[in-house]
């Protein structure tokens, strides 16, 4: 069996070999490249970067390329070891890691293209698709090789049992004689067995049908279908729950795999104490593997079909809402169901081959009480909190870098850190107990429940803290910055903001001097970024309404900065310089202005975005920008809900020049404009790579007393009735901004993400409770056990109480104090990367510390019930 194993291992370590180098293929520039082919096309165009330029992806591609290069040349030399008969340990454990970053980077760069309007699954991601399979081939390298492994020393225990019963023959022949035929009563006895554990099956298939829902929604409506357009109608709770499941679906598949694990590991455990007792009954070892794999196919088969079928039920709902405005693949097509069903496929499959272990013990075990022996604590410590202290550093690196600032992939880094951190710190626990032998034996039993399970606590604990940095940080974070976000008045200075082209100045002023109102006019531009013209096409189609942002010079911001009584900055900036002011309240995670796929700097235009252009001319309609500064303030207003209508501060010299030509360009062609209208328009875009207009040139900021106020804003109605086309690429990008519009967008906005946010955190808060659920019932038995011992050894119901208390209780308090720290470590980058103020800082840490008493204190009551639960049922509670 080793040689099988061995056999097993080369043959698959090939197939992934043959499968990144040749299989596997990036869509560059509209041609495909395999692994090798790729190389040869970057090298023979002299820049390695400019190459992968050629995909709206750009580095993201070229990173997944890296990776994929080093994780085949890892499986190479694997291959090559192997074959010399020769193991490195460590090479194993790289070259699966790198095949599992490869899949994280091709996920972000599928997630980088944009999805077309009306299609099912746009061509790019279905592209990248094939390294699902790469991975899937390593997964099956690994887990096939420690299955037969496994297998292999299982059956050699095995058959020394036998070999030891074969001595003792002729005294057990009589007691094990089989004759060929079970007894009708066995069946009864069976089925009333299973009857007994029924609460351990449903608790299964819950599990089950609770994955199976994820994953239908989460393939079906927010992967498969391609990223749904900004288009007009639709709802704005769409396109943040969209955004939470494609930034955490690795998360929550990671989590959804932690909790079929558990829940399989647990079933297993609780049925291998009932299969023991047939086994002694002289039951064969086939007969026990044919009842679990009833038992557990007939679980996992429910769970399918009524997670399908729920989470269908969900699809069909989201569909109907979504009708007239973005047209969705049927629940029955492959995109939908699927996908989502080969999704739960391979979590289950993955999940039941983690439990392979405890499977494979079921036929094995012909003792009815097993000598309990001590887990495997691992020997190193310092190795694991350092190299986990890197993973947190580069997670920490990863989430406040410009470019990648607040990526959700950054929490990766994170649970693998902690991972290690928290073996380290155990191993630091067992051996500094074993150090002090008064203590040990002072609390012995808390001491002999932490070395003889310590594989299991550190699991539970991990799981937990898993849990808990999700709830508190990946989800609380977004939750708590946007409980604390001011009023939608503190957000609006000016009673209306508006933009105004030239030939509409002697309008506005007549408007001026009608009411008699203040205001202030400054010079602006329109500056839109690369990111709002992307696709994978040879002249790149707009895809996303991202980019519109205000240009203005030095000049103008002190001007802004010093109407609002605020000290400006001193800037001196140079041409290829700009300095942002990011106007959004607190809620609004950082971004750069351009934070395309290629993330290789701020690429900028003076004007309005275009629909389309050259691939080749990108850079010569985009000029790179250095941001040499930023800050976090509003000048003007939080307008276009927070995600538009930035201040980007050019030198005076440049934005002179900006300005004059956006100016020049409207005076030209804006009678045709109004004389032909849209037309002119689509016409002049076809023969140049530019726009006929490019936007307004005037900024006015409006004080207009109370009583006014409602015939100014109908007098100014014109700046949006007449120039629609302003509004082609963003419907909340306009030329009128009327404050009291505007805070209904603003509280609306801010109730949104508070909503979406929260049902994310609860999704996941309810996914801990239930894992935690499975995990204390699946070890009630035990604890009742241990209870009816210390009856008989006579220690007294308190001690006994307090033993149990500290089991249920302290696995999650050591979990909660890592939660904390997380979130602690989290929110202080998060100071940094949004430019908290201190009011902000006080305010967020206030309001984090609540959510954090109400979070852990549902928790503790949530195992104070589940503590009583089983101090009861051992009888106590009579």
């Amino acid at each position: 069996m080793k040689k099988a194993a061995k056999i097993w291992r080369i043959v698959l370590s090939l197939i992934v070999v043959i499968l990144y180098s040749v299989v596997w293929q990036l869509p560059v520039g509209g041609e495909n490249y395999n692994l090798i082919s790729a190389w040869i096309q970057a090298l023979q165009a002299g820049d390695y970067m400019h190459f992968w330029l050629g995909s709206s992806a750009g580095p993201t591609l070229a990173f997944c390329h890296i990776l994929g290069t080093i994780a085949a040349l890892l499986y190479v030399v694997r291959l090559i070891l192997m074959l010399l008969k020769k193991e490195v340990h460590a090479l194993d454990l790289a070259s699966r890691a790198m095949v599992f970053l490869c899949l994280i980077a091709c996920i972000q760069a599928a997630n980088a293209y944009e999805g077309v309007h009306g299609t099912e699954l746009n061509s790019e991601q279905a592209e990248l698709m094939p390294l699902l399979f790469v991975s899937i081939a390593s997964l099956f390298e690994y887990v096939g090789f420690r299955f037969l492994d496994e297998w292999y020393e299982q059956m050699a225990a095995y058959r020394e049992v036998k070999r030891q019963e074969r001595a003792a023959k002729l005294r057990r022949k009589q007691a094990l004689y089989f004759p060929g035929r079970y007894p009708k009563e066995l069946g009864i006895l069976i089925w009333e067995n299973f009857r007994s554990s029924m609460k351990d099956g449903v608790l299964l298939i819950l599990g089950g049908i609770f994955t199976a829902i994820f994953l239908i929604v989460a393939f079906g409506v927010f992967l498969s279908s391609g990223n749904i357009p900004q288009v007009p109608g639709i709802p704005e709770w769409i396109l943040k729950l969209q955004g939470i499941f494609t930034s955490s679906t690795v998360m929550i598949i990671f989590l959804c795999i932690l909790l079929m694990y558990n829940l399989i590991s647990n079933y297993t455990k609780v049925r291998n104490r009932e299969y023991r007792t047939f086994l002694i009954l002289g039951i064969r070892t086939r007969t026990i593997y044919l009842l679990f794999a009833v038992e557990f196919g007939i679980s996992m088969v429910l769970s399918a079909i009524l997670g399908i079928l729920a989470g269908g039920g969900l699809y069909s709902v989201l569909r109907e809402a979504l009708q007239g405005r973005i047209v969705l693949p049927s629940f029955f097509s492959s995109y939908v169901i699927g996908w989502g069903g080969i999704a739960f496929l391979l979590t289950l499959i993955f999940s039941t081959m983690l439990n392979q272990e405890n499977i494979l013990r079921m036929g094995n075990s012909t003792v009815l009480y097993e000598e309990k022996e001590a887990e495997t604590v691992p020997s190193a410590v310092w190795r694991r909190v350092i190299m986990g202290l890197v993973l947190l550093d580069v997670a920490a690196t990863w989430y406040t870098s410009e470019a990648w600032s607040e990526n959700k992939g950054s929490y990766l880094f994170v649970v693998l850190g902690v991972f290690l951190i928290l073996t380290g710190v155990m191993v630091r626990s067992v051996k500094k107990a074993r150090l002090n032998p008064k203590k040990y034996i002072k609390d012995v039993l808390w001491n002999k429940e932490w070395r003889y399970r310590f594989k299991k606590n550190r699991w539970s604990i991990y799981v937990m803290t898993v849990v808990h940095i999700c709830v508190l940080s990946f989800a609380g974070i977004p939750l708590i910055s946007g409980m604390i976000t001011p009023s939608a008045e503190a957000q609006l200075p000016y009673d209306i903001v508006s933009m105004a082209y030239d030939q509409d100045m002697d309008r506005v002023e007549a408007v001026m001097e009608e009411y008699d109102v203040k205001t202030q006019i400054y010079p602006m531009v329109r500056v839109n970024s690369v990111r709002g013209n992307s696709s994978l096409e040879d002249e790149r189609m707009v895809s996303m309404e991202q980019g519109q942002y205000i240009g203005i010079s030095e000049d103008t911001y002190r001007a802004l900065k010093e109407a609002l009584g605020k000290t400006p900055e001193n800037l001196d900036l140079k041409d290829g310089e700009i300095h942002t002011v990011y106007q959004q309240n607190v809620s609004m995670p950082a971004r750069n202005l351009d934070y395309s796929g290629s993330r290789t700097g701020n690429y900028l235009r003076f004007g309005q975005p275009l629909l389309y252009y050259s691939v080749d001319r990108r850079h010569e309609i985009y000029t790179g920008h250095e941001e040499v500064g930023r800050e976090r303030d509003i000048l003007t207003g939080v307008l276009g809900e927070g995600e538009q209508e930035h201040l980007v501060v050019f030198s005076d010299e440049e934005f002179e020049r900006g300005y004059e030509s956006v100016r020049k360009k409207n005076e030209e062609n804006m009678p045709v404009l109004l004389e032909q209208g849209e037309a002119a328009w689509e016409e002049y875009m076809v023969q140049n790579e530019d726009n006929l207009t490019d936007g307004p040139t005037n900024l006015i900021l409006w004080e207009v007393p109370k009583g006014q106020y409602e015939d100014v804003v109908s007098a100014l109605s014109f700046l949006e009735e007449e120039h629609p086309i302003d509004r082609l690429f963003d419907e909340r990008v306009g030329n009128l901004y009327p404050k009291d519009e505007m805070i209904g967008k603003v509280k609306e906005s801010n109730v949104r993400d508070l909503t979406t946010q929260a049902v994310a955190a609860a999704l996941v808060f309810v996914f801990g409770l239930f894992q935690i659920y499975s995990k204390t019932q699946s070890e009630a038995g035990t604890m009742q056990e241990q209870d009816l011992f210390l009856i008989r050894l006579g220690m007294k119901g308190k001690e006994r109480r307090k033993l149990m208390h500290r089991q249920i209780h302290r696995p999650f308090w050591i979990s909660a104090a890592a939660g904390i720290l997380i979130e602690t470590v989290f929110a202080l980058l998060t100071f940094e990367v949004r430019s908290y103020q201190t009011e902000d800082m006080l305010r967020y840490t206030a309001a984090a510390a609540v959510f954090t008493i109400l979070y852990y204190l549902i928790w503790e009551i949530w195992l104070t019930v589940m503590e009583r639960k089983i101090w009861k049922e051992a009888g106590n509670g009579k």
